[in-house]
Order: C-alpha cells, then structure tokens, then sequence
C-alpha cells in the first residue's frame, strides 16, 4: 500500500490502496502463527476489470512470500476446512 494524501485515493471506496494502481486491493487480515514463524495475509483483490476474488499469502522469515488466489466459493471452502481442523486438533 502507498502512503500518499487522502486525495490520491482510490475510486472504489473498498480499495485500500492508494496513488496510481492497476490492482484494487482491500486487506482483510494479518496474522503471526505456528511460533511466530510465519506471516499470514489475506485480501479481497481484483486486477484489470477481473472478478474479485481472495488472496491468501503466507511467507516465513527464511522464505518469500507464496499466494494463493482463490475464487470465493473456493475461500469459503478452504475456510470451513480450516475451522474443522481446527475443531478436530482441539478434541
């Protein structure tokens, strides 16, 4: 995200970039996890006009970045993954 003045915002009042952009991004969450290794990033993104869809990044402090770009229904599935494998490793 570029730090400019609340003038060089974006059009589209769910982008949270600013300045000149060809990707409209709105940042959903961040998160540290498993010991502090890892970053976890999740966005609602659209590039050139495309659907919107989900960006799901994770990089760790030895690694870059990797993301994964997921249609919705494919989000939400990956979500109800995660909340049953969180329920089943809690058991």
């Amino acid at each position: 995200m570029t730090a400019t003045s609340p003038n060089d915002e974006c059009v589209l009042k769910w982008c949270n970039e600013a300045g000149d952009h060809d990707t409209h991004r709105q940042y959903v969450t961040s998160l540290v996890a498993w010991r502090s290794t890892w970053l976890i990033g999740v966005n609602v993104v659209q590039s050139d006009g495309e659907p919107l869809h989900v960006e799901l990044s994770a990089t760790s402090r030895w690694s870059p970045p990797a993301t994964v770009t997921l249609k919705p229904d494919e989000a939400e599935a990956v979500g109800q993954a995660l909340l049953e494998a969180a329920t089943r490793a809690t058991r």
